[in-house]
């Protein structure tokens, strides 16, 4: 389980590391265009707005998830993955797969990506520096996504996410993609300060308690549904 869900979560860094330099590319093209990153902050928006109607509304009219009619397939390469009793045969199986699911996610957790990148050419700084921070940030994505498998590898699967879990997650990065694309389109010099920075991230933990605690006392029968 360690071996294969640490593959995977390789295959899944790389993925988005190339999907990363492809989005560098483009802005550092479209060069300091103000239109630009007035869309990404329109798209952090867009992608905001649906999140955080996936925490009240789960799975519910337009949603960035797998698409049903993706699931399936998905589910039957990782069947056929478990079936598998040759180490090299699941190695590669376990790569088909994670380019596989990964395309779809790119659909449905591109928001953050394209934000930072966007974020950062707005800076100037050398090619070499540019894709040093596409790895800083890939890194830090895969940590997480590690600890997870770390998890299930020492309890066998035991642990599992919920869909309230699921939908918190939603909640969260939705506020910071709010924040963040309100910030690109009214003032993006602001985030070259590390404190408005830091600033915006402690905002959203606050206001992410805040709709925690008010669910859970005013509105139980979404978080029971």
């Amino acid at each position: 389980m360690l071996l294969i869900g640490s593959i995977f979560i390789f295959f899944s860094g790389l993925i988005y590391f190339l999907f990363m330099a492809a989005w560098l590319n483009f802005f550092i093209l479209s060069g300091n265009i103000v239109i630009i990153t007035a869309i990404a902050g329109i798209i952090a928006l867009a992608v905001a707005g649906i999140n955080i109607k996936d925490y009240f509304f789960f799975s519910k009219g337009v949603s960035l998830s797998i698409p049903e009619d993706a699931k399936p397939k998905l589910f039957e390469h990782m069947r056929n993955l478990i079936k598998s009793t040759s180490i090299p045969s699941m190695i590669a199986g376990t790569v088909v797969l994670a380019i596989a699911a990964n395309t779809y996610e790119l659909l449905c957790t591109a928001g953050f990506p394209m934000v930072f990148t966007r974020i950062l050419t707005l800076h100037k700084l050398t090619s070499a520096q540019y894709y040093l921070y596409l790895l800083l940030y890939n890194f830090i994505y895969v940590i997480p996504l590690f600890l997870i498998v770390l998890i299930f590898s020492v309890t066998l699967g035991a642990k599992k996410l919920t869909e309230w879990q699921g939908r918190k997650l939603k909640l969260l990065s939705g506020l910071m993609m709010l924040l963040l694309g309100l910030v690109l389109i009214i003032k993006p010099a602001l985030l070259n300060n590390v404190f408005v920075a830091f600033g915006l991230l402690a905002s959203v933990l606050v206001i992410f308690t805040a709709i925690i605690f008010l669910t859970r006392r005013y509105l139980p029968n979404i978080i029971n549904r």
